[in-house]
């Protein structure tokens, strides 16, 4: 297996700018098809979803599909916890018709646990009755309320021993509809699994990125595509002034997680501590 990790020119520039050097050798991987920001998912026209409603096939969404992994480990305080919620339940309360909505935990048994909550809702039917459409309504409502309960819970949930990043991304399988993915990190995204443990200083650099991806493909048995056409966006924990900085730089977090989502062919989209204007809320 060969995935060849990628530090993105903008990157490396801004890393330069701040005074780090990335002497990393980087080799070329495959790019992510360019796919539509969040935002376009998130402000489809509330009148599609209104009973009796139609429009032509070809100015409907073909939907999307959301998947939301939520850090459940002790190294996440609950004042953190709240400040995720308001990003997670913009996103859920969301829902349309044509989506896929899944939440998972990542805890020490990331890849072993079921899903906190799954729902999948059929396209709208345009030339449908105002009864089926009456009935989609109430399901894209159904699915809401249950999808931000579900935020709510897993929000609620802490104490885990570790923190299994990586097998995250082995829970996500292609989609058999072919829709726009994205997946939503809220965690410190520090891996804190004996097969990398990046709560210790130095355990990633610019230095041995290049190496750490293939080796840990070759573990998931990864593939370049398997996140193909995926936009991924990983929220962060605040650090509060006076409290100690994460034992490995978020700039080079950045570069890591770029490099290795890069290599399955999807596009961290975003890196921060909120999804800022990456959604609108309807």
């Amino acid at each position: 297996m060969e995935l060849l990790p990628e530090c993105s020119i903008n990157t490396c520039r801004k890393l330069r700018e701040r005074g780090v050097n990335p002497s990393i050798t980087v080799m070329k991987t495959h790019t992510a098809p360019s796919t539509p920001p969040i935002a376009v998912a998130l402000a489809v026209v509330a009148a599609l979803l209104l009973a009796g409603c139609s429009a032509p096939a070809a100015e409907r969404s073909p939907g999307r599909r959301v998947i939301l992994f939520i850090d459940q480990s002790a190294s996440i305080d609950r004042d953190q916890r709240r400040q995720w919620r308001n990003d997670a339940n913009g996103l859920v309360g969301g829902i349309r018709d044509g989506w896929s909505v899944s939440i998972f935990g990542i805890h020490d048994h990331t890849l072993e646990s079921a899903p906190l909550f799954e729902v999948d809702i059929p396209m709208f039917v345009s030339d449908g009755t105002s009864k089926t459409a009456a009935a989609r309504n109430a399901a894209i409502q159904t699915a809401r309320q249950a999808a931000l309960a579900a935020v709510e819970k897993a929000l609620d949930t802490s104490g885990a021993a570790r923190t299994d990043i990586f097998s995250a991304l082995d829970r996500v399988h292609p989609d058999p509809r072919s829709r726009p993915t994205v997946i939503v990190f809220f965690s410190d995204m520090l891996n804190s699994t004996s097969e990398l443990n990046m709560e210790r200083t130095g355990s990633v650099t610019l230095q041995n990125i290049g190496a750490l991806i293939p080796s840990l493909a070759r573990r998931h048995l990864w593939r370049k595509d398997s996140l193909a056409g995926s936009e991924v966006y990983c929220v962060l924990n605040s650090i509060e002034i006076g409290r100690n900085a994460p034992p490995v730089d978020r700039r080079v977090q950045e570069v890591f997680y770029a490099g290795l989502f890069g290599a399955m062919s999807a596009k961290l989209a975003r890196y921060e501590t909120s999804l800022g204007g990456a959604y609108a809320p309807r």
